[in-house]
Parts: structure tokens; sequence; C-alpha cells
């Protein structure tokens, strides 16, 4: 990495990012008092800490709070650019990362029960021509609060974002999936 694309923070930015990690509702008068500043230059750090990237929000579920399920797939694929992108508009698909060692990519799903995520796992990974091993796990529990991202899809539809029909699945059929969240058939609540 170059350096001039280096971020540089200092005592100050660190205390900031710091005690916004711990409360990012607190005002930025509160931490002025606590950080020693003014709240102008609270403001400003806050601007350029984010212009950079090196401070950014969303919102989402605690995993633990709102009982959802992860599950970690490691994977060997000889083309991760296009397994991505057979996933890319999942609504199980919560991240991915490219690894080394034994298999080269991780794929982290989220979903409401097991039984869901492993169906989403089957039929778009396990079945996939470009994965040529993987192994997947169920996370138990985050030690952690574990704040992530949803993908909410609002205008639920017959034909999932992955062309298939829920209606015509035998795992949903059979009650063992809740079927996809951007499916009207979907008979989860919380995505």
């Amino acid at each position: 990495m170059c350096s001039e694309n280096l971020v540089k923070i200092d005592d100050v930015d660190r205390k900031l990012l710091k005690l916004l990690s711990q409360d990012p509702e607190i005002p930025q008068i509160d931490l002025a008092k606590r950080l020693g500043i003014s709240q102008p230059a609270v403001s400003s750090r806050i601007y350029k800490l984010k212009k950079t990237g090196t401070l950014t929000h969303f919102i989402g579920m605690d995993v633990k709070k709102a009982q959802l399920f992860l599950a970690k797939i490691d994977i060997v694929t000889s083309d991760v650019e296009h397994l991505l992108g057979s996933l890319d508009e999942c609504p199980f698909y919560l991240n991915s990362f490219l690894t080394s060692g034994r298999y080269n990519l991780t794929v982290l799903l989220i979903g409401e029960n097991i039984r869901s995520i492993i169906s989403c796992a089957d039929s778009h990974i396990r079945s996939n021509p470009l994965v040529k091993d993987m192994e997947f796990n169920v996370i138990l529990t985050p030690i952690r609060n574990f704040v992530v991202p949803i993908n909410f899809h609002p205008e639920k539809k017959k034909i999932t974002p992955c062309e298939k029909n829920c209606g015509n699945c035998n795992l949903y059929l059979d009650n063992r999936c809740l079927g996809c969240p951007a499916s009207v058939h979907y008979k989860g609540t919380l995505l």
C-alpha cells in the first residue's frame, strides 16, 4: 500500500473512535468535554475520519439479540469473482473474505434458522460447479456484540434473486427451509 494512502490518526482520533464505538449517539459537545477540545474540533475530526473511510456507521441487527444464526463456509474455488457474483443478491449472504491456506474463500451466511442457511448453502454453494471443496460450520454464538447489516427486500417476488421459486422447492414444501426472504413464499419474520 502506498504511504500517501495511509490514514494518519493521532491519540485524540483514537480516543474519539473509542468513545464513538461505545456510544455512537454521544453528542459532540460531550465528546468535546471528554477529549478536552472544542466542539468544532470534534466536528472537524469526525468529518476527516468519515471522509477517509476510517469512521463509518450503519444500521443493523445484533445477531444475539435478534436470535439470528450464522454459518461460516470455507471454500476452495478456482473462480472467486464468479462465485461471489452468484451470491451477490442473496439475502442470506452477509460477507466474504479471501483467505490463505487450504481454502481460498470464506463466506458468511445469516438466517432465522439453521435449516434455511443449510438449504441456501446446498443449493447455491455446494451444487455450484465452481466449488471444488467446502466446509460448512454453524457459528454457535458471537463472543461480543455482533451487529450486522441486513439486506431487506421490501418488494417480495415470486421468483427469487437467484431465479428460483421457493413454492416449488422440496426443502420449502417439507418445512426444512423458511424460503428466501426476497420471496413471496418467505415464512420468516425478521428478514
